[in-house]
Formats: structure tokens, C-alpha cells, sequence
């Protein structure tokens, strides 16, 4: 390094430097040379003297402002501490459990903070609300079934600055660059450090398995693709053939390799500070949106979608987390783990015996599941340790959504008993949520579900998620069994589409989540503060985590008239409207900015709305998913089986994690029987009306909901089979007092989950002593493949397909079958055919006098 380019350095961050910081800023110095000589058009007219020395003034003030963040990034470490210190010092003998409260949503109404799990999902949410017209180009017209290419095309063009001649890409251009952009701010204010690259259109794949394959073929591709302005030397001259072709050849050794051939022998691996994540200089350009595509078909796994959604998934979780934790969380959380679990320990340690044994080991639990919801949370699990493995179980879980929810939609009944108490509890007309979600249904009218979409609410059903139903995660899609478990999926998501479970779904979270907007808006109008209203309104806000802060900013946002018919609704875009200038004089009262006030105001409305939203929809979330999956390795058999195990179960143990917690935690006895006493009532009726609907769907008479098998007593055993079915259990409310489901299986390989159950048909393929002289091989072999047919259980379609095709089917490859199923129906069930199996067509109408016993 030369002299006069230390002395400019040195002039700049006033102070001398090390030999170890001149080589740095040495190779320094080379990189900014080549950066400047990318957006310099003068570059290479100016003398090798000028060029050091512009590169160093730019190194030198590159250093002031790294050393300006560090400042930056120490203050906000500080407050984070002492923000989580304060915290957890609310809970003086179970500070581990402030840590947990911190991490994830819980539903007593005691933690008195917004959860970074909660944060994520709004900061995610409020971001997708802004990107409907991308999703709207990307997805496709029908039904949103199939891709549109020409759509994907022409935003890729228009996210690489060309003109596709579409304005609808163009607009939806335009979205996602504001969305990211605002994503960048928010995280660059939470002590980040993500530049803003004139050249970045979206995010890119690259799959290492597909990299790895042919290094020749790979950089050749990509020597092609390349957009050669962005490759210099330092003196400004473009990189020819050969010096591009080594720079890209160490590029694939990276991306083939996974970052291994970084690593150093002895040193320290680990993720870095999160708040570095995204800072890395990014290092392959392709110079137009062909070579993009052509490079993502060839070498990515993902489609635009997914990129897309992920991209924005990513950066609300590194926001939440940064905000909450401060700019090295792993560290931050690491820190307070052993802190929490020193202080418990010595207390445990303390006691004697046995009780003290049990309290130290409740310690060490705590840590270990603590830790588990971080992994959740912050999405730092480990990649499956077998791709293939994990590929292939997630191919038979979606093959099970695909072939056996198509009826789930009629089971869904029992959400409006959940949607009518969580409405209750939340001080929230009921009436008005139901008639919302008439609206949200209409098909002859989207404005109302449009309104809601940008509002941030429902959005999971519209991108396609199945996270209700334990089939959600997918590994890498190369090879077979990725492209397997991609086909499976898919076809999982379109028979949940098609099925209108997804509309159902979102309409009811969309009408929940309209009226508690609502409702908060209305009480921003009349209350000036917590004081001013009623105390119960108060503490359940506070208990959100609501502060004073965010209820001045949300009385100064206007909130929105959707029906032109006085709606107030307050929403996060509405709080975004806010003028600074109006947030002024707030800001400095709370030490803080116009910005960062919006920001946790909008977020803190959004993710209290989605929180409860949840409760009413039950969709399970990071502290369920935890305690299903937490201690197991993905891409191992255990761990694939375990997971496979809790399939369909999700919804039972949020229920029981959700709504028993909210109800042991109401403050008096009367309190906690009457919440109980709601919520079992309205599922149990909604759950009597769920096993008629799908009695009649396959063919049968309602069952006699008078029957009185049971104790002698009338009605019992359906109260008792409703019951089950009203808390998503009702899968084995058909064996409750007789060893075999209709479907032939047995109460434990139901309890087992649909592995247990198929590993049972398959060792059952032969039948039972109960089939007679019935050969049922072949009939049970149709049940099966049946079971595993996308779209074979289709509510509407059902009936006639059984009848049609598969009844036909079992009749022929096991005569007798069907005679024996009637039978098995009438004798234990008690129950008659208005489409008897193997007709064709039916023969009367449901007799819906059979479910009050009449023949």
C-alpha cells in the first residue's frame, strides 16, 4: 500500500494503523477499485495514481462508517439486554419462562409483550398485503392451479429493468422493489447492514446438488449469462474469457461445496451476527432476464413464487429477531439461556432430596425446550440429514393431505365454535363476525375478501400453505424424489383449493380479523388512553403487549370505511399513513423516530390480530411445531416417522395448548367452567352436525343420534363421538365402543397416525375372520390405492366416485366385498344406505329421519 494512500486513510479515522490493518485495507482498497470501476464511466482515463487514491478515500470512509456501526450496533446490544433483563425479571423464580414468553404466541394473556414468532408473522404478512398484484402475475388465472409463464416472464424482465409491455408486471415490478426496499430499511435501523445494490432485481437459487454436478458445463453457462460490466479489473478493463472463467470457477466451488471450501481448520464455525445477513457482496450477474430464467431452470429449485415469498419470509424473520434481540441474537439468546438457567439452578440446587433432583431436572428440560422454540422460531434447524429421506416421507404426508382432505372442509363446521369464542373474549360483536364472513364468501363480489388481503389477513391459504394439516416442509427438490415430493405437494394445495377448504379457511380468519380491526379502530375514536377505558378492554390490550406509545400513534392514524357505511377499521397501512411531522414531538418523548414508531405500532396491531385470529381458525404455530417435532433430526428415519406420527394431530394439540391454557387461565373457578363449558358445547353441536354431513357425503343415513348403546342412556354415544369431533378428534370417534373404524382400522393404528393405519392395511391386505368366505385382498387393495388417489375424497364428488369407480372396483376383485360392508354398517353401526354400494345411481333420498331413530 502505497504511502500517500496510508496517509489519506489515516487522515480520515484519525489515528495511525497496524500492519494487519493496512493488509486489510489493501485488499480493501482492490475491491473498491473494481466497485468503482463498475460505475465510473471515467475509470479507466484516470492515471493508476488517481485510481489508488479515489479507492482509498472510498476505503476510508467505508472504515468510519463500519466503526460508526459498531457504535451503533453496541448501543442497541445494550438496550436489548437491558430490555430483556427487565423482562424476565418479571417472572423472579422462572425466568427461563420470560425467555419462552418472549419467543413465541401464548395464550393466557400473561406475557404482556408481543412474541418474536408474533412480530415475524405480521412484519411478514403486512409485506405480502403489498404484493398481491405479484402474487396475482405469478400464480396464474385458473383457479391459481397452474403457473403463468408469460406472467413470470414478463416480471422477471421488468425486475431487471426491461420493458415488458405489460402493466400488470410492471405494477407488479414495482411492488415487490418497494416491499424489499422498506424491508431493508426497517432491518438496516435494527443495527443491519444490507446495502442497497443498483443492479439487485430479486433473489436467486442455486441448488447445490444440480451446482456440484459439472463444474465445466456450469461456468460455461454462466460465462455465457454474465453480465460482463460487472466484471473489472482494477484498472477498468473488463475481465476477459480466461479471468472470468477463474473468477466463476471459484464462485461454483463455493456454491458446490456449501461454503466449505471457506472454512478454516481450527477456526470457529457459526452463523456471524444476523445483523451481517444479506451484507455479503453478491457475486454472479446476469446480464437480462432470459439468462435468469434460463439459469434458475437449469441450476435453481424453487419457481418465482417461491423465491419471491421467501425472500420477504426470511426478512421478517431477521427483523423480528434483530429488533427484539438486538443485532447478534444467537449470541443475545445464548447469553440469557445460561443467565435464566443459573438463576433457576441455584434455587433448585437449594432444595433437598428427591424434590430437589426433580427441580434440577425440570431445569435442564426447560433449557432444552427453550432452545427448541428458538430453533423454531428463528428458523436455524439443521437441513435434513438425508435429503432422500426427508423427500420421501414429505411426498407420502402430502399424498395424504391430497387423497384424504378432500372432505375436511365439511369437518371445518367446528371452527365457528372456536370463531364465535375467541370473538366473545376479545369483546367483539359475534353477529357481525358471522355476517363478515358471509361476505368474504360471496363469490359474486371480491371487494370485501380484496380489502382483507391488503389488511394483511388470510394470506397463508391464498400462497398455497398447509400448515394445518402437518405438510408444510419440503427438502431440496433435486432428483426424483425432490421432484416427488414437489409433484405431492402441489397436488396437496390444489385439492384443498379446489375443495374450498382454503376459501372457508381464509374467510373465516378475514372476517375475524376485519372486526377485531374494526373494533380496535372504534375504541381509538372514544378512548384517549388505557385510563380512560374499560379495564378489562385495558388489560386484555396490555397483555398483547400494546403499549402507551402504540396507542397515541394508532389514535393518530385514520382508520378505514370499507363498506362506506361508517366501518372503522383500523389497519397497519393506515398507521403507514401517519405523517411524520405528526410523530415529532412523540418520538422524542420515547427516545425514538417517526419511523420506528409507525413500524411497532403497525406491527404490534397486525400481530395481536393474527395471534387471535389464530385462536379462532386454529392453525398450529411455532410452540406447537415444537413440541411435536423439537429432539427430532429431519431426514432421519426416527425423525420422518415422528413427524409422520403427529400428522392430522396438529390441530388436537393446538386446541388443547391454545384454548385449555386461555381457559385454566381465566382469573376465577367460575371463570375457567364457564370458558370450558363454551367452548366443549358450541364444538360438540358443530361436531354432531360435522359427522352427519360426511355420513350423508358417503352414501349413508345420518347415524340415530338417539341411540342408546351407551349406558343405557339415549344419545350418549353420538354426544360422545360429536364431542370428539368437535375438538378434531372425531377421526376416532367412529371406534369409540367398537374395535374398527367403518373404514376397517383398528383404534390404534388410527391413534398412530396414517402411517400406523396403512402399515396395518397392508399386513390386513388378506382380511379377517369377520370378511366370511369373502377373498377381500383385492377389495382392501382398492381401499388402499383409494386412500392414496389426490382428490379421490372430494366432499362434492365423494359419493358418486365410490360408487362409480371404486365400488365397482372392490366388487370385482373381491366379490362379496360390498355385501359385507353392508352388513358390517347395519349390524354395528346401525346405519342404512340411501346410495347402496355398487349402485350406480341412488335408489331415494337420505332418510334424515334415521337420526332421530326413525326408519
Amino acid at each position: 500500500m502505497r504511502p500517500e494512500c496510508i496517509q489519506a486513510v489515516t487522515q480520515a479515522i484519525g489515528r495511525s494503523l497496524s500492519q494487519q490493518e493496512i493488509k486489510g485495507i489493501e485488499n480493501r482498497v482492490r475491491q473498491n477499485m473494481k466497485q468503482l470501476a463498475q460505475t465510473d464511466p471515467q475509470w479507466q482515463s484516470k492515471s493508476a495514481a488517481d485510481r489508488l487514491t479515489e479507492a482509498a478515500q472510498k476505503s476510508a470512509r467505508d472504515l468510519v462508517a463500519e466503526a460508526d456501526l459498531k457504535k451503533k450496533r453496541v448501543a442497541l446490544t445494550i438496550l436489548a439486554h437491558d430490555r430483556i433483563q427487565s423482562y424476565m425479571a418479571r417472572f423472579p423464580d422462572q425466568p427461563l419462562e420470560g425467555l419462552d414468553r418472549m419467543l413465541a404466541f401464548s395464550s393466557d394473556g400473561k406475557s404482556g409483550i408481543q412474541s418474536i414468532e408474533s412480530t415475524t408473522r405480521a412484519v411478514r404478512d403486512e409485506a405480502l398485503s403489498r404484493m398481491l398484484d405479484v402474487i396475482d402475475v405469478t400464480k396464474g388465472k385458473f383457479m391459481g392451479l397452474f403457473q403463468d409463464q408469460d406472467g413470470n416472464l414478463a416480471l422477471v424482465r421488468e425486475l431487471h429493468g426491461e420493458d415488458s409491455g405489460n402493466p400488470v408486471a410492471k405494477a407488479a415490478a414495482k411492488s415487490f422493489q418497494d416491499v424489499t426496499e422498506s424491508l431493508r430499511l426497517r432491518f438496516n435501523r435494527a443495527g443491519g447492514d444490507v446495502g442497497k445494490l443498483d443492479d439487485w432485481a430479486m433473489p436467486r437459487d442455486h441448488s447445490q446438488v444440480k451446482v456440484a454436478r459439472d463444474r465445466d458445463q456450469w461456468v460455461s453457462d454462466h460465462v455465457k449469462w454474465a453480465n460482463r460490466g460487472k466484471y473489472m479489473n482494477e484498472d477498468g478493463s473488463p475481465m476477459n474469457d480466461q479471468q472470468l472463467t477463474e473468477f466463476l470457477g471459484h464462485a461454483w466451488e463455493t456454491l458446490a461445496t456449501g461454503g466449505l471450501n471457506k472454512l478454516q481448520p481450527g477456526a470457529v464455525a457459526g452463523n456471524g451476527m444476523r445483523a451481517n445477513r444479506g451484507s455479503e457482496s453478491r457475486q454472479i450477474h446476469y446480464k437480462d432476464a432470459e439468462s435468469f430464467i434460463a439459469a434458475q431452470q437449469a441450476y435453481g429449485e424453487r419457481n418465482l413464487l417461491e423465491l419471491l415469498i421467501g425472500h420477504i419470509d426470511r426478512a421478517a424473520r431477521d427483523i423480528s429477531l434483530v429488533e427484539a434481540l438486538g443485532p447478534n441474537p444467537n449470541h443475545q439468546m445464548r447469553y440469557w439461556l445460561e443467565e435464566g438457567q443459573k438463576q433457576q439452578m441455584d434455587k433448585a440446587l437449594a432444595v433437598k432430596g428427591k424434590k430437589g433432583e426433580k427441580a434440577r431436572e425440570k431445569v435442564e428440560k426447560q433449557r432444552k425446550w427453550i432452545e427448541s422454540l428458538y430453533e423454531e422460531v428463528a428458523g436455524t434447524r439443521e437441513p435434513p440429514a438425508s435429503a432422500a429421506i426427508a423427500n420421501g416421507f414429505d411426498t407420502y404426508r402430502a399424498l395424504n393431505v391430497a387423497s384424504r382432505l378432500g372432505s375436511a372442509v365439511l369437518t371445518s363446521l367446528t371452527d365457528q365454535g372456536t370463531l364465535g369464542l375467541t370473538a366473545s373474549m376479545q369483546g367483539m360483536p359475534v353477529m357481525q363476525v358471522f355476517a363478515n364472513e358471509l361476505r368474504m364468501l360471496n363469490p359474486a363480489s371480491s371487494a370485501d375478501r380484496r380489502l382483507a388481503q391488503r389488511a394483511g389477513l388470510g394470506l397463508n391459504q391464498m400462497i398455497g400453505s398447509l400448515n394445518r394439516w402437518g405438510a408444510d416442509g419440503l427438502g431440496t427438490t433435486e432428483a426424483i424424489s425432490g421432484r416427488l415430493a414437489k409433484f405431492s405437494q402441489t397436488a396437496a394445495s390444489k385439492v384443498m383449493q379446489v375443495s374450498g377448504m382454503n376459501a372457508i379457511t381464509a374467510g373465516a380468519q378475514r372476517a375475524f380479523g376485519a372486526t377485531m380491526m374494526d373494533t380496535i379502530g372504534s375504541m381509538t375514536r372514544r378512548f384517549q388512553d388505557f385510563a380512560s377505558m374499560d379495564a378489562a378492554d385495558a388489560k386484555r390490550l396490555q397483555a398483547m403487549g400494546i403499549t402507551d406509545a402504540d396507542w397515541s400513534v394508532w389514535r393518530l392514524a385514520q382508520p378505514e370505511d370499507w363498506r362506506g357505511v361508517g366501518d372503522q377499521v383500523l389497519t397497519a397501512g393506515s398507521i403507514y399513513r401517519v405523517p411524520d411531522s405528526q410523530l415529532t414531538a412523540l418520538a422524542q418523548q420515547h427516545k425514538s423516530t417517526p419511523k420506528r414508531l409507525k413500524d411497532q405500532a403497525a406491527t404490534k396491531l397486525l400481530g395481536s390480530v393474527l395471534d387471535e385470529t389464530n385462536m379462532a381458525i386454529i392453525e398450529p404455530g411455532a410452540r406447537e411445531k415444537a413440541f411435536m417435532h423439537g429432539g427430532f433430526e429431519r431426514g432421519t428415519v426416527k425423525g420422518e416417522l415422528a413427524r409422520s406420527f403427529w400428522q392430522f394431530k396438529s390441530f388436537s394439540i393446538s386446541m388443547m395448548m391454545r384454548h385449555f391454557k386461555r381457559a385454566m387461565a381465566q382469573e376465577t373457578g367460575w371463570g375457567k367452567a364457564g370458558y370450558m363449558a363454551a367452548l366443549m358445547a358450541s364444538t360438540t353441536v358443530l361436531g354432531g352436525m360435522a359427522i352427519q354431513l360426511g355420513e350423508l357425503a358417503m352414501g349413508r343415513d345420518p347415524k340415530n343420534m338417539l341411540d342408546d348403546g351407551l349406558l343405557g342412556i339415549p344419545g350418549l354415544r353420538f354426544a360422545a363421538a360429536a364431542f370428539l369431533k368437535g375438538g378434531s378428534l372425531g377421526l376416532y370417534g367412529d371406534f369409540l365402543f367398537s374395535d374398527q373404524t367403518q373404514g376397517g382400522q383398528s383404534a390404534l393404528a388410527s391413534l398412530g397416525g396414517p402411517i400406523a393405519g396403512d402399515i396395518e392395511s397392508i399386513f390386513k391386505l388378506k382380511g379377517t375372520a369377520a370378511d366370511g368366505n369373502v377373498d377381500s385382498t383385492g377389495g382392501n387393495l382398492v381401499r388402499l390405492l383409494k386412500s392414496h388417489t389426490p382428490g379421490a375424497n372430494l366432499w362434492y364428488t365423494k359419493a358418486a366416485t365410490d360408487h362409480m369407480i371404486f365400488h365397482q372396483l372392490q366388487e370385482y376383485f373381491s366379490p362379496g366385498y360390498l355385501r359385507n360392508m353392508r352388513r358390517r354398517a347395519r349390524k354395528e353401526f346401525g346405519q342404512e344406505f340411501w346410495w347402496e354400494p355398487g349402485e350406480t345411481m341412488p335408489d331415494r333420498a337420505p332418510s334424515l329421519g334415521a337420526a332421530v331413530g326413525e326408519n
